[in-house]
């Protein structure tokens, strides 16, 4: 059985993945930061993750958690 299917959409499976999102772009970020990664293959890249954080925003809203007002999530 998979991860998702045991915790569900709980607060803090979802809070879990929203940091690997973020996560993910920020390493984007840093490649195409050092020339590691062309800029457009950057932006592709991180609309998917893009994606997955508007996906997460929504449910958690859903249960009342606003993200834009969550201060640890400014700073990434």
């Amino acid at each position: 059985m998979k991860e998702e299917e045991i915790l569900g959409d709980t607060v803090e499976f979802l809070d879990e993945e929203l940091k690997k999102a973020l996560n993910e772009i920020s390493n984007i970020a840093a490649k195409v930061y050092e020339k590691k990664m062309d800029a457009y293959e950057g932006f592709l890249e991180t609309e998917k993750y893009n994606k997955i954080v508007v996906e997460i925003g929504n449910k958690l809203k859903e249960k009342g958690i606003d993200i834009t007002k969550i201060e640890e999530y400014q700073d990434i």
